[in-house]
């Protein structure tokens, strides 16, 4: 079959394909076009002198330029020194803590874990029950134990500990009860595993982000709450049942606190590439003919309907903590809603940790979007924002 034939204007989007130099052979084709082509050999070489020049005349104007545009998008932070390897610690080994450990191993993010409970014959039970089994587990090796030592040298930890919420209780309600363990666990997790990332999911899990961060003085970067992910999720999946469309084709955050507060972006949200917003620009609000601000509303309550029946939530928040795991070790760079101490992001001057999409790499968080809000979503946000703030100084440190 002969090669179909190509002007010379049609050749500019070719300029980055890798081809063997020898199996060129395109008949009505400008000669002085091949030498604008970047061809590459297998060893990646490049055969284009005229590409180097310009690559050289224009890439630090280039650099300079997308810095400044990605600052625009987003606050960097400061890089972090991380241990090696791929050991995570579990602490807390009740349903959630060992959802988190069932989905990681499962997800196969790691086959190294060990597990921290001041219950050491549960904590050691749990252990057994799942090594029964490590053959499908990627032959993983886990360790239990009651005394902080068994995290030694973990890349990540994850936080589950904590009080769990009775029926009708908000996740504010436990939060000195939280606080108090908080205080003891933290400073001996950090003397073992000084370099580990801090995923925080004991509730009220922003405020307890914070109360992490101030006992352990640790970087911001290392220490955040798995905050709004999985409210994010539970958006996703709500809208996309109420659409007839998959999860995965719906985009779209849930920021502030990990609870009644926390505010669904309308504006940003998008199924299939079409922003919600632009087809109906009352969404979600009070003026919405179709009402769906129900769809956070389910949100909100999705947990208390399965505590109200079960007595606790588990499997969700376990797949999500897998997932930022996940993104942590594939240095994946992801948008994640996580909360981190946001202060001087969206206008806020107070020190208060919530979520806000952040990018995700292998030291932790790298990066908090700069988000670009409706008047409705500001004003909501301020909502959360006192809400976490009075949370926050009802603690005793």
């Amino acid at each position: 079959m002969p090669l179909p034939r190509f002007s010379h204007r049609a050749l500019t989007p070719l300029t980055n394909l890798i081809v063997h130099p020898n199996s060129l052979s395109i008949k009505g084709v400008p000669t002085t076009a091949f030498v604008c082509i970047q061809l590459r050999t297998l060893s990646g070489k490049s055969k284009d002198p005229c590409a180097k020049k310009e690559e050289k005349r224009g890439g630090k104007e280039d650099n300079e330029a997308l810095k400044s545009f990605q600052e625009c998008l987003y606050k960097s932070n400061n890089e972090q020194k991380i241990h090696s390897g791929r050991k995570v610690s579990i602490v807390g080994t009740g349903a959630v803590g060992m959802a988190c450990a069932i989905a990681i191993l499962a997800k196969g993010v790691t086959n190294r874990m060990s597990f921290f409970d001041v219950n050491e014959k549960w904590c050691n039970a749990e252990r057994m029950d799942l090594m029964h089994g490590s053959l499908l587990l990627n032959n993983a090796q886990i360790n239990a134990c009651s005394t902080p030592q068994v995290t030694e040298k973990s890349r990540v930890i994850v936080v589950t500990a904590g009080a769990r919420p009775k029926k009708n209780e908000t996740r504010l309600d436990v939060a000195q009860k939280t606080a108090d363990i908080m205080k003891n666990i933290m400073p001996e997790l950090v003397k073992h595993s000084p370099n580990a990332v801090f995923i925080i999911v004991s509730n009220p899990a922003d405020v307890m982000a914070w109360v992490a961060q101030k006992v352990s003085k640790l970087p911001y970067e290392r220490c955040f709450s798995a905050g709004c992910h999985l409210d994010s999720l539970r958006f996703r999946y709500f809208i996309a049942q109420r659409l007839k469309v998959s999860p995965r084709s719906v985009h779209g955050y849930v920021i502030g606190e990990h609870g009644g507060s926390s505010v669904p972006l309308w504006s940003t949200l998008t199924v299939g590439g079409i922003q919600l917003h632009a087809v109906l620009p009352s969404i979600g609000t009070k003026d919405d003919p179709l009402q769906w601000g129900k769809v956070h509303e389910d949100v909100v309550k999705a947990a208390f309907d399965v505590i109200a029946v079960k007595g606790y939530t588990n499997w969700a928040i376990g797949l999500s903590v897998a997932d930022i795991v996940s993104a942590i070790f594939e240095n994946s760079n992801r948008i994640i809603s996580l909360s981190t101490n946001v202060q001087g992001i969206c206008d806020i001057k107070d020190e208060v940790y919530l979520s806000l999409p952040c990018r995700v790499s292998r030291w932790g968080l790298a990066g908090i979007m700069r988000l670009k809000l409706s008047k409705w979503e500001k004003k909501m946000l301020k909502k959360s924002v006192a809400a976490l703030v009075e949370a926050q100084n009802g603690i005793k440190l």
